[in-house]
């Protein structure tokens, strides 16, 4: 409903051929949708604390209308100095297609000059911060032990900005609970001790949206940002370092080049300004993983929508998730009962199977000797306790 709203208000906007009374409008048009988003969260979002690593700490949740069928969870995470509800319309778009929204709430954090508070992902591994890898598994646990119709093979999740950052830190830190990634406007950092992000297990998908005019977060390297200029090599990467090592890591041999749309524009500081959106995408024939990056030219530090751009990031980050399961690259040993979770009623079934050799599975068989016995058993008590 929101999505399709500010359609129509934009399309009253453009008509107004971009006179002071254009602006007036898009300020309104802001002002109304963030009401609306104030009465939807009122109405329909859900909030949830959960206790992770000894803290108190919460999320919201966007449910479908009709939750009778298995169905695939969202993990959206907000900018630097946002809040969740920074989120909500984003909420509200995957929840209308039958997916499952998650926006979970950073810490908050004393600001450099330390004068105020500042909304923080710890994708930097900062000790001294929440451990925020741990938060979102326990909210994956929490969902799906309280949450019967979320697929644990469908979870996905996506950022914005630092959010974006998050993103890339789970894909190194949690991939055995999340099947798909995606950053807008936020780069990958990667700590320098020459192991971060290399004993992965599976192969990890990745979509990357990028304005080459970003000042928060460079696009190019050796590009300013709002912490200056990036250097070249560091533990921040811009998004052709990114680009280097997840194909690195892949051996992603395989490159495309697909124009969404070229020659559109938008109207900045008294003049037009040229736009072109282009996807790239890097695969290998042998692998199911790629990592696509659209790149929005003169695009600056936004979540990209409209004709100036030719493309939703809300949509293609969908299209491209929703591509991919968990199953296609792991199977979680331990999880008997295909819940996504090891619990006691795993152990339960693992014992049911080592007394009663007809409803032995071969997925019971955790040390690989071809036997179900009490090593197994030993094993699956590491993973559940």
């Amino acid at each position: 409903m929101l999505r399709n709203l500010e359609l129509v208000l934009n399309k009253i906007a453009t008509s107004l051929n971009h006179s002071i009374s254009f602006y007036v409008l898009k300020y309104i048009i802001f002002k109304f949708l963030l009401v609306i988003c104030f009465f939807y969260e009122k109405q329909f979002a859900q909030d949830i604390e959960i206790i992770s690593d000894g803290s108190t700490r919460s999320f919201k949740v966007d449910l479908p209308i009709d939750t009778s069928q298995s169905m695939p969870m969202m993990i959206l995470l907000h900018g630097l100095g946002e809040t969740n509800s920074s989120n909500a319309s984003l909420g509200s778009y995957f929840a209308n297609r039958d997916i499952v929204a998650i926006r979970p709430q950073s810490g908050s954090y004393l600001n450099s000059s330390g004068n105020a508070n500042i909304t923080l992902w710890n994708a930097i591994l900062d000790s001294s911060r929440f451990d925020d890898v741990q938060f979102i598994s326990n909210i994956i646990d929490y969902m799906l032990t309280n949450y019967h119709f979320i697929n644990h093979d469908k979870i996905y999740v996506a950022g914005f900005s630092n959010g974006g950052y998050m993103s890339y830190r789970l894909s190194c830190d949690l991939s055995s609970r999340i099947a798909a990634f995606g950053s807008v406007a936020g780069n990958m950092f990667l700590v320098d001790d020459g192991i971060d992000c290399t004993d992965q297990i599976r192969d990890i998908p990745i979509i990357h949206i990028h304005g080459t005019s970003d000042t928060y977060n460079p696009y190019f390297p050796g590009g300013y940002g709002v912490f200056g200029n990036d250097i070249i090599g560091d533990e921040y990467l811009t998004i052709s370092e990114s680009i280097e090592f997840w194909s690195d890591y892949h051996n992603y041999e395989n490159m495309s080049i697909d124009t969404i749309q070229a020659g559109g524009s938008f109207w900045w500081n008294g003049s037009f300004t040229e736009t072109n959106s282009i996807r790239y995408t890097y695969e290998a024939d042998s692998i199911m993983s790629k990592f696509v990056h659209i790149k929005a030219e003169n695009g600056a530090h936004v979540w990209f929508y409209g004709d100036a751009w030719g493309f939703s990031s809300t949509q293609e980050i969908l299209d491209f998730t929703s591509q991919f399961k968990l199953s296609d690259f792991i199977i979680s040993l331990g999880d008997l009962n295909d819940d996504g979770l090891i619990t006691i009623e795993d152990f339960d079934i693992l014992i049911e199977q080592i007394f009663n050799s007809s409803t032995v599975n071969d997925i019971s068989d955790l040390n690989y000797d071809q036997k179900i016995d009490i090593f197994d058993t030993l094993l699956l008590l590491e993973r559940t306790f």
